[in-house]
């Protein structure tokens, strides 16, 4: 006598091809209105939903000037990173700062939009190429709203050198001025005198702004002194710093680099001590918080006020990215962060939608292989009897 072990196989095959076309067919009908539903909030409603949360900044006056400042949007270069992926990771950020800087731009309609440098990732380090590519992606991606609107543009380390030990490159300094029409200074309607500090080379223009007797009347006001520094100004206190605050007399300071929102209000005579940042509009409760000043009392009281803009783009590694939006309104100053949404997120979202299609695909594949790869083919067992004790 012997006793046969029967396979397992053979019972089974009639009804398994129907159950596994139904279970196929359950899992389009869940995951293609899943994937639909998650790219249609991912890439339009977020940013609609973050665009209602922004505050409002209504003029009271006639002397009214709204500006949008955008700090370090670096644009991907196609130099240091070269994964499988950069065409895609390229595509993706432009794609977010495009749309970004698009609602930043219909929610406050500015008069002048700053650009506080950094504006290429891989500027410094570009050949005349790649920069002359580099620079139409950069135009296509913020792009002129009006004929009326002015755009003004300092240069970053990343833009002409100067970040950690690499020299400063007086060609990349002229490439930077005939590409982006780098001004010193600028005046809008005699109400804002921008002023562009290039901490990175240590100079500043010549101060050509008019002086004024007090105590005349009938003078017409001087317009606001606004100083535009790629690096924070107030963070360092030597010659520099003192040389710029004596020579151009800011009302206020607008700064970049550090890729957070930060502001620092002080003493002119406090500054040998140090200064410390605050961390500005990053916590939940405040987020979209408007602060308010008044520039005449600043500068009778000789108190410094510097903001720092945090980074558009989310590829420099910050959660927190948006834009800085001002108001100059007669003799008030009202600034606020234009917040937008956490990219990071929303690609982790997609990551964890890829796997179980990832899955299903490789089952698929399998299915159509299986009669010519055998790791995919089903075997039919023919088991030995076992000889009985």
């Amino acid at each position: 006598m012997s006793l046969t072990l029967v396979s397992a196989n053979g019972g089974n095959d009639g009804g398994g091809g129907g159950g596994g076309a139904y279970q196929l067919q359950l899992f389009w009908k869940i995951y293609l209105p899943t994937l639909a539903g998650l790219i249609l909030y991912n890439e339009y409603l977020i940013h609609i939903y973050h665009s209602f949360q922004w505050a409002e900044l209504q003029c009271e006056t006639d002397s009214c000037v709204k500006i949008l400042f955008v700090a370090d949007p670096q644009i991907l270069g196609n130099t240091f990173d070269r994964k499988l992926y950069w065409p895609l990771a390229n595509f993706d950020s432009d794609r977010h700062l495009k749309r970004t800087y698009k609602r930043a731009v219909q929610h406050t309609t500015p008069d002048v939009i700053c650009f506080l440098g950094d504006l290429m990732d891989e500027g410094s380090v570009a050949n005349d190429v790649q920069f002359a590519d580099y620079f139409t992606r950069f135009v296509n991606i913020f792009t002129q709203p009006t004929a009326n609107t002015v755009m003004f543009y300092i240069p970053g380390d990343n833009d002409i050198g100067g970040e950690g030990l690499e020299a400063i490159k007086s060609d990349r300094v002229l490439r930077f001025k005939q590409y982006f029409n780098e001004q010193d200074e600028l005046t809008v309607e005699s109400i804002v005198r921008f002023v562009n500090v290039n901490r990175i080379s240590m100079t500043i223009p010549e101060n050509s702004a008019p002086s004024q007797e007090p105590g005349q009347e009938g003078q017409t006001p001087l317009p606001y002194t606004v100083l535009l520094s790629h690096l924070p100004i107030l963070r360092w206190t030597d010659p520099f710093t003192y040389k710029v605050i004596d020579d151009l007399q800011p009302n206020v300071i607008f700064s970049a680099h550090e890729h957070k929102s930060l502001h620092v209000k002080t003493h002119r005579n406090r500054l040998s001590q140090g200064v410390t940042y605050v961390p500005l509009n990053t916590q939940r409760a405040n987020r979209h918080e408007v602060l308010e000043f008044n520039l005449d009392y600043l500068k009778d009281t000789r108190e410094l006020l510097e903001f720092v803009v945090p980074t558009c783009s989310y590829r420099m590694g910050e959660m927190k990215i948006g834009y800085g939006y001002a108001m100059f309104d007669g003799d008030k100053l009202r600034y606020t962060v234009l917040w937008t949404s956490q990219r990071f997120y929303q690609l982790a979202a997609y990551s964890m939608l890829i796997i179980p299609l990832k899955l299903v695909c490789g089952q698929i594949w399998c299915g159509i292989l299986k009669r010519y790869w055998c790791c995919c083919r089903k075997r039919n067992r023919n088991y030995l009897p076992l000889p009985l004790a």
